[in-house]
């Protein structure tokens, strides 16, 4: 039941988000192939109309999300969404993996109208592609190296390591808001449930901001104080770093999602 409530979550997100990939990479073509024929009146109106789609994509993602949960869990939609034959679990995870799969495919459009202008500032557009040839080659061969390989390993467990320290770092803001929404379902924030919202937001932040300092803190102490780990270096040091601080935003997380599973659960009034 998780895939197909996923499946329905995307699709509806999609009807916004896929109208502002497709504007944000015409508006970059634009810009580059102003850039490229030196064209100063469609470098600046393209430059101007491409910032102003990244701050609406930004916003867009973050209404999206709040609103999507507010309404189909929370919200008038909630009397629907709570009668389905699934548990709380598959409903809160169908939102918050929805939500980021659109936050990180709004990065990755990001990155694409980024290289886009990158290759219209070039004299030459073929330039671009040899010089991503090259770098790509430069990345074969060092892995391909026999010598180079235990590295090679150790560079990509960090890369898939840094990408799911990604996912859970906009994992926790994301439950941070469903918790705050979350808590407008109990009293006093019932009172005014979008401003308890807020308020609740703002409440949450406070024990979140100290205990994620003291955990930091002290996985930092504990790192000082083994000396196998003061004797590690480069990737092997970095890999425990990563790792270390990715466990701590897993355990952050799920404090954040023990009191929004128990409010749904037991404390949902959508009157």
């Amino acid at each position: 039941m998780l895939r197909k409530m996923l499946k329905y979550d995307i699709q509806a997100m999609s009807k916004t988000f896929i109208p502002f990939f497709i504007a944000i990479l015409v508006i970059s073509i634009f810009s580059a192939l102003s850039m490229h024929l030196e064209w100063l009146i469609g470098i600046f109106g393209g430059a101007t109309i491409l910032f102003g789609l990244g701050i609406a994509l930004f916003v867009t993602s973050l209404v999206l999300i709040i609103t999507q949960f507010y309404k189909n869990v929370l919200g008038d939609q909630g009397y629907l969404t709570n009668t389905l034959p699934v548990s709380v679990d598959t409903i809160i995870l169908s939102k918050l993996f929805s939500a980021i799969f659109w936050l990180i495919s709004s990065g990755i459009v990001a990155i694409l109208a980024f290289l886009i202008i990158l290759m219209g500032s070039m004299d030459n557009v073929g330039d671009f592609f040899t010089s991503v040839a090259v770098v790509l080659q430069s990345a074969f061969d060092f892995i391909s190296t026999p010598e180079y390989f235990k590295d090679a390993l150790l560079i990509i467990l960090l890369l898939v390591l840094l990408f799911i320290f990604a996912v859970l770092l906009i994992a926790n803001e994301i439950l941070h808001f469903y918790c705050a929404m979350s808590c407008s379902q109990i009293y006093p924030f019932t009172k005014n449930r979008i401003a308890g919202s807020f308020i609740a937001y703002l409440l949450i932040n406070i024990p979140l901001s100290i205990l994620t300092a003291v955990l930091f803190s002290a996985v930092g102490f504990t790192g000082t104080s083994f000396e196998w780990i003061q004797n590690l270096s480069g990737y092997p040091m970095m890999f425990i770093a990563i790792l270390s601080v990715s466990l701590v935003i897993l355990f952050l997380n799920i404090l954040l999602y023990i009191p929004i599973r128990y409010i749904l659960k037991n404390k949902l009034n959508l009157e």
